[in-house]
């Protein structure tokens, strides 16, 4: 996947800093979780998966990215959750959490959906004054059972690293959630789960995003394509819906801004060309459509895009990195 030079920029710009943060963290905090016969790991957010969160629009500050680097500890039962949790908030200031409170939910009975702890902390200053750079940078501490963790390992690339969208394969996974000791059966047959009648069936979201990924396939060679296709065609899904466009357009309004510009720019992602060719759309109306009060969408735009003036003056839903 094509990845424009200042998402580029911004990602290594930080990455020393959370790369020095990581060492730190794993040193101080691995240990003392081990010591309680807990499991410990960590990562720092690779390029490509950077810049697709990037082009969610829902990160304020690409720079400072909450979960640029992120660790996860893994507990036996529920029961120690709130001692790792307090254990993190001892050496770490609290910034945030989600879910907000223990007791109090968004999800409805029926739903098992994604819920682990996370834990949004910050590092404290040091008393030798070390490694000052770091003071203040917030991470993310995920904390989950061991039966949570197996789940969401298992279950990952259904629902989130993908280049397809299946219903039926989602529907599976959070089957598996509500019955996990039917967890090694089910996971291992879901594929074919999925095409059984009762099951094999999808909502219009779902066929409006898997036409998409089809019209991305088909402009877009596999070299300039992320490997997590299914985010991508979601954020560019979200966006049309945001101009009352049909998914059947989209490869007219990429075929325009070809003819417009000359070609298929290599320096562009997808979804920074079709931000563009909606921009320039002379049916579409984007700036209209876009502002309407009811409208929720965010759209990422950056110096590397060809785009007409009105894009440029700050508002809410339209995230400038420079």
């Amino acid at each position: 996947m094509k990845i424009v030079k200042r998402i580029r920029d911004i990602h290594e710009d930080c990455k020393p800093r959370y790369e020095l943060l990581a060492t730190e963290v794993n040193g101080l905090l691995k240990p003392r979780v081990e010591e309680k016969d807990w499991f410990f790991r960590s990562r720092i957010k690779g390029l490509e998966s950077f810049a697709l969160k990037i082009e969610t629009g829902r990160v304020p500050d690409p720079a400072r990215m909450e979960d640029f680097f992120a660790c996860t500890i893994v507990v036996p039962t529920m029961v120690e959750i709130d001692q790792a949790a307090q254990l993190v908030l001892s050496v770490y200031d609290h910034i945030s959490r989600r879910p907000p409170k223990d007791d109090v939910t968004h999800k409805v009975p029926s739903s098992f959906t994604f819920d682990d702890l996370r834990l949004y902390v910050a590092r404290r200053p040091l008393v030798s004054g070390k490694n000052p750079e770091l003071d203040h940078i917030v991470f993310e501490v995920q904390i989950k059972t061991i039966l949570q963790h197996a789940w969401s390992v298992s279950t990952h690339d259904l629902i989130f690293k993908s280049d397809t969208v299946s219903w039926p394969r989602e529907r599976i996974a959070f089957q598996v959630k509500a019955m996990l000791e039917h967890a090694e059966l089910a996971i291992s047959e879901a594929n074919r789960l999925a095409d059984t009648p009762a099951i094999a069936k999808k909502d219009n979201r779902t066929a409006d995003i898997l036409h998409l990924i089809g019209h991305i396939n088909r402009i877009w060679t596999p070299d300039r394509l992320p490997a997590d296709i299914k985010r991508l065609a979601e954020t560019i899904f979200d966006v049309f819906r945001s101009c009352d466009l049909s998914i059947e357009k989209f490869p007219a309004i990429i075929e325009n801004e070809k003819r417009r510009i000359g070609l298929l720019p290599a320096d562009l992602s997808p979804y920074a060309l079709t931000v563009q060719a909606l921009a320039h759309g002379a049916d579409v109306h984007f700036e209209r459509k876009f502002k309407r009060d009811h409208i929720r969408t965010t759209i990422l735009i950056h110096g590397d895009m060809d785009l007409p003036a009105w894009i440029f003056v700050e508002h809410p839903r339209i995230l400038n990195i420079g």
